[in-house]
């Protein structure tokens, strides 16, 4: 019986040293691992929701692959009064299509109804905002967009040829996302325009724009938007664009609901036409809708 006893003691003891063997050598492996692992580098996201605050854009592409489709409503001045429902039964339109060739080039084109313009655009995210060893502080996006006015010629006008109706508009555009709730934006803008109908007025603008993201939810934020002219405008006592808004992000629709005294919603109208004024009450709603479709599943970085 003693002896009996003694080798299943030794039997316990063999078993509990292995294991304590095999768990150091586990620990020690994990520990190797872990002191292995390197801080990375990574890119800050969603500085704002969608590729525009509220008329400018924001430093945002569609992914590469993917189809950004937007559909925005203008309708007229809030000072038109009862008979024309606020502005309601006055809508001006906007449908553009943005494709993400890779996660940092995209083009679009666009037609609008209001002077019955077409663009084509092109935005390209040179710098983006990143934490880890390597961070940056900013994003910085270029946007250029070319316009035509599809209006009918006046004969006050004449000769008027097909370059007469171009325009151009080329934006740098940077940005920083300060903490999960604020995103802040600075939007240099040049604008030319190869005809204008007043003698006098200019054919080059410089504009500098700023605009701002705040969010109060998961899915809702508040955003606003100025640019202020830095070439003074033909119309005396125009005011600058000014526009304030709100995100709501339902799955993979977002909208923006917001209020402006810019007319039009392409980058010539409410960067370097007159806007209205906010205090006589010439004040614009609208509305941007926007889905995104995607087309190819290979993404770039």
């Amino acid at each position: 019986m003693r002896k009996q006893d003694s080798s299943s003691w030794q039997v316990v003891l063999l078993l509990t040293l292995l294991v304590c063997s095999v768990s150091s050598r586990g620990q020690g492996l994990l520990d190797v691992l872990n002191e292995s692992e390197e801080p990375v580098t990574v890119p800050v996201s969603a500085t704002f929701k969608d590729t525009r605050i509220v008329n400018v854009q924001s430093n945002e592409t569609p992914g590469s692959g993917v189809l950004h489709f937007v559909i925005a409503h203008r309708f007229g001045t809030l000072s038109s009064g009862a008979y024309d429902l606020w502005g309601l039964d006055n809508a001006q339109m906007r449908m553009g299509l943005d494709y993400g060739l890779t996660d940092r080039f995209a083009i679009g084109v666009a037609r609008n109804t209001y002077q019955k313009t077409y663009e084509v655009n092109a935005k390209a995210r040179v710098l983006r905002q990143s934490t880890g060893p390597k961070a940056f502080p900013f994003s910085l996006s270029w946007y250029s967009v070319m316009m035509v006015n599809g209006l009918k010629a006046s004969q006050e006008y004449s000769p008027y040829y097909f370059t007469h109706r171009l325009s151009y508009v080329h934006q740098a555009i940077l940005t920083r996302k300060f903490n999960e709730r604020l995103s802040l934006a600075l939007v240099p803008s040049f604008v030319h325009r190869n005809f204008v109908e007043a003698t006098g007025d200019k054919h080059d603008m410089f504009l500098i724009g700023g605009g701002g993201r705040y969010k109060l939810g998961p899915r809702f934020s508040i955003n606003a938007e100025y640019h202020h002219r830095l070439t003074p405008a033909f119309a005396l006592g125009a005011s600058p664009s000014l526009s304030i808004g709100v995100d709501i992000e339902t799955g993979g629709h977002v909208f923006q609901l917001h209020m402006t005294n810019a007319r039009g919603m392409f980058e010539r109208s409410f960067l370097a036409e007159p806007a209205g004024s906010w205090a006589n009450g010439d004040i614009y709603f609208g509305f941007n809708l926007s889905r995104v479709f995607q087309l190819k599943t290979n993404s770039e970085g």
